[in-house]
């Protein structure tokens, strides 16, 4: 039987696990809610001394694994939704809040810069968590990733040269190529650079600022098509202001230029199957190097949506259950 018609029939099975934009709240409070509540929030210690925050869902009828990495700004409560719609697959789930995001440590005393010192310390965040926390939980079991946008790159980082502790693994419009407009790519790097070595490396990047709720509007969003999941994401930061996240500094973007100026050539190094989403309207990052690191990547499958915007998984109904779909029959 062809895939297409193995994802048709997948897609028109599990479909309904799906927390459709009608009565997207009441579904939500009624559904979505009480079984994230599960959730066992719980911290480690990483390799700076910094305190970072991870949830787990697991059972003991669970016989695999799956490891959730958001995105910049994303605290990993913005994928509680994602986390009900994979509850009946037998995962025990893990979720990481990056250091300087969510509930995780900040380097800073403004909370709302995002900040990194080196780029390389978030995905030794990744391994020290895997090795002292999830690894030891999950013994024998199967694992599978899934990243989105700064969290693909993490991923690519840690797939590349890390231990092979997945199976399988889906990068959700990875962060591989930044979009710097007005600039090229080369002349924002080097603008970064100039900004860190004038000692300005911890203030905020050009027309970048601290997060202001009533700024955040549907209307001026470049990341979804879905009103309703925009609404819940912004809910997060209102209900908890601790977890809200600003614009990047200049060093949090001298690092990313750098991290992601070649990391298609660590494509090959990767060996597991890879399932990679690409947005045909992201206006955050470039799709020129998540073509090439899929095209030297001998196990790397791309879907491809061309009217979706950033964040794949919390887009409209249309575009994101055919991404639900997608993962499902990829991780089985």
């Amino acid at each position: 039987m062809k895939t297409w018609v193995i994802l048709f029939f997948a897609f028109l099975t599990q479909a309904t696990h799906a927390i459709p934009e009608k009565n997207f709240q009441e579904n939500w409070q009624q559904n979505v809610a009480p079984y994230f509540a599960q959730a066992q929030q719980r911290t480690f210690i990483n390799h700076q001394g910094l305190k970072l925050n991870f949830y787990s869902i697991t059972s003991k009828s669970n016989n695999k694994t799956l490891v959730i990495l958001p995105g910049r700004t994303e605290p990993a409560q913005k994928y509680a939704e994602f986390v009900y719609d994979l509850k009946d697959l037998g995962f025990n789930i893990y979720l990481l809040d990056h250091q300087g995001q969510g509930a995780s440590e900040r380097l800073l005393s403004d909370s709302h810069k995002g900040y990194v010192k080196y780029f390389i310390d978030y995905a030794r965040d990744l391994s020290g968590w895997l090795d002292e926390v999830v690894v030891p939980e999950t013994s024998g079991q199967d694992r599978f990733l899934i990243a989105h946008s700064m969290g693909g790159t993490i991923a690519t980082l840690y797939l590349a040269y890390g231990k092979p502790t997945f199976k399988k693994a889906v990068l959700s419009c990875p962060m591989m190529e930044i979009n710097t407009k007005p600039y090229k790519e080369n002349i924002g790097r080097i603008l970064a650079n100039v900004l860190v070595l004038a000692a300005q490396g911890k203030k905020y990047a050009p027309d970048r600022g601290p997060y202001i709720a009533a700024d955040d509007t549907f209307e001026k969003n470049e990341v979804t098509h879905s009103e309703a999941r925009f609404n819940m994401a912004k809910a997060l930061f209102v209900d908890s202001p601790e977890l809200a996240l600003g614009g990047p500094t200049s060093r949090w973007v001298s690092q990313s230029l750098k991290t992601t100026k070649k990391i298609d050539t660590l494509a090959a190094k990767i060996k597991i199957p890879l399932l990679m989403f690409q947005s045909g309207l992201d206006l955050i990052v470039q799709p020129g190097r998540q073509n090439s690191f899929c095209q030297k990547n001998a196990n790397c499958k791309k879907v491809s949506f061309a009217n979706g915007h950033h964040e794949i998984l919390q887009e409209s109904d249309d575009i994101r259950d055919i991404a639900l779909a997608e993962i499902k029959f990829f991780l089985k």
